[in-house]
């Protein structure tokens, strides 16, 4: 028994470690899409929503962990994602101002092909 307890310890400290994981990672990946407005929400949402229909091919162990994990990360991204709504929303309805930002930088020429 006391194993278990020690394996739900982990697992605990690791979500209040990683809190706030899905507002960060879910920004990461945005770049090439539309922007929306709480993506760490919705993708905490999303994750355990396939956790719970069976569409991930994980172990149950794993599942279950990534699971409380999720959960867990759930309030912490509510309120990043809050703290960070104004931008999101200036984003969104400004997407112009950032497609420079989003693109690669050009090649500078080589002066020595001549």
């Amino acid at each position: 028994m006391k194993s278990n307890v020690g394996r739900w310890v982990v697992a605990v400290v690791l979500s209040i470690f990683l809190s706030g994981c899905s507002s960060i990672r879910a920004r990461d990946e945005i770049s090439g899409q539309e922007w929306t407005a709480y993506p760490g929400v919705q993708q905490d949402l999303k994750e355990t929503g396939e956790i719970f229909t069976g569409k991930r091919s994980e172990p149950g162990w794993i599942q279950g962990l990534i699971a409380s994990m999720l959960i867990v990360d759930l309030p912490f991204s509510i309120v990043l994602d809050t703290l960070v709504a104004p931008y999101d929303v200036y984003r969104i309805y400004n997407p112009e101002a950032f497609e420079e930002a989003d693109e690669p930088p050009d090649q500078p020429e080589d002066l020595d092909a001549e």
